[in-house]
């Protein structure tokens, strides 16, 4: 080890490797540890009574009522998510399904907020029942020849006036999420219907920040040994040449006139 240091080259070589392995290790604990630098923001609060949201009490409706809301939701799937007379399905759905859209738009069957879906059997499931509003779980199994997997929607039904001019009327229809809904088979009932939605729940990391200092240090040498390197050569490139500058300058003083 003693004659491997006795070189000066070599001591100098050692030397700027550190300086280079030094200032990596620097950024990357500064990465990794003091990512966030804004000052915390405090909570502010209001005054007055907080608002607290409130669950609507559970419902039963009548058998007209279903049949009712199941019969508006049939028709906005055949019309509206077939794409075949997609003009009727206009006054099925409510202001907010098709907000940004001009009925002559929302005609054309072009761009509508949900994809095209041709289905051959429908399979339903009651998710909610309030007061004005029904929830549904839809599931659809595509039609022959269709190049598409059965699928599971969330259709949600809101109660428009009262008496003889009570309707039903579509306001969301959004797929359930891909990671935890199942359909039952074609053959099973609109019970055998589930779907289980993910945990809202935080996964912790079974790594620590610290152990990610090991290969992000090795990481960054392939990157940082190379400039190290360069930077050293261009310096010892400039630095000889004000040296071969000067002594051409004393060589040319010094000649005989």
């Amino acid at each position: 080890m003693s004659r491997f240091l006795a070189s000066p080259r070599r001591r100098r070589r050692l030397t700027w490797l550190g300086v280079v392995v030094a200032v990596g290790l620097a950024v990357l604990v500064s990465f990794v540890f003091f990512r966030n630098t804004a000052p915390a923001h405090a909570p502010k609060f209001t005054k007055g009574k907080p608002s607290e949201y409130r669950e609507p009490k559970a419902v039963k409706h009548s058998r007209y009522e279903r049949l009712t809301a199941i019969g508006v939701a049939t028709e906005f799937l055949r019309t509206a998510l077939t794409r075949r007379d997609v003009d009727r399905s206009w006054v099925l759905t409510e202001a907010s399904l098709h907000q940004g859209y001009t009925r002559a738009q929302w005609d054309t069957g072009n761009e509508l907020p949900f994809p095209p879906y041709h289905y051959r059997v429908i399979r339903w499931r009651p998710d909610y029942s309030y007061r004005t509003r029904i929830g549904l779980q839809v599931a659809l199994f595509p039609a022959k020849n269709e190049h598409q997997r059965a699928a599971v929607f969330y259709l949600d039904l809101r109660r428009h006036g009262s008496g003889k001019h009570e309707r039903w009327l579509v306001s969301e229809f959004v797929p359930a999420p891909s990671s935890g809904s199942t359909a039952p088979g074609i053959g099973e009932g609109a019970s055998d219907l589930h779907i289980s939605l993910p945990t809202s729940g935080t996964s912790k990391s079974p790594l620590s920040a610290t152990w990610l200092l090991l290969p992000l240090s090795a990481f960054s040498l392939i990157f940082l040994v190379p400039l190290g390197l360069g930077v050293r050569g261009f310096v010892r490139n400039r630095r000889a040449m004000r040296e071969y500058e000067a002594a051409a300058t004393y060589r040319s003083t010094s000649s005989p006139s």
